[in-house]
């Protein structure tokens, strides 16, 4: 397994309010938008978009929305993503309001890592990016 993370973002929020934000699929359709994601969709606990070049990722939310601190949403990947992976958003109180960081455990093969790891990375980025900027 691949683990690839966003830098630890700092907002001025708190961890509830963080934590709800990411567990709204407006919301993170929004912090998805701010990057190379289009068409993004969602219902129920599952939602899909595309990046860049017209990949479709397909994501099912595995954790049960009520954590308001520590990892508070865990979604992972179905079919017909091409990439395996699983993606987590951790949220820890700070004292001047909530830290977050944007991750995933991939499986990749040593060539899927080198056409996948920097799309992720940069996605990642821009949805810490864009989060904190909305604080």
């Amino acid at each position: 397994m691949t683990r690839i993370e966003s830098p630890v973002v700092r907002v001025a929020a708190s961890p509830a309010t963080v934590s709800q934000d990411f567990q709204d699929w407006n919301t993170f359709g929004e912090l998805l938008a701010a990057g190379p994601v289009s068409d993004f969709r969602a219902e129920g606990d599952k939602c899909a978009f595309k990046v860049t070049g017209g990949v479709a990722v397909h994501l099912v939310r595995t954790s049960d929305n009520s954590a308001s601190e520590g990892t508070v949403l865990t979604l992972a990947t179905e079919a017909p993503t091409p990439v395996k992976f699983t993606l987590d958003v951790a949220v820890h109180a700070d004292a001047d309001g909530a830290t977050c960081q944007v991750g995933c455990d991939a499986d990749l093969n040593p060539f899927t890592k080198m056409m996948v790891e920097p799309a992720l990375k940069g996605l990642f980025g821009q949805m810490a990016d864009t989060l904190q900027a909305r604080y």
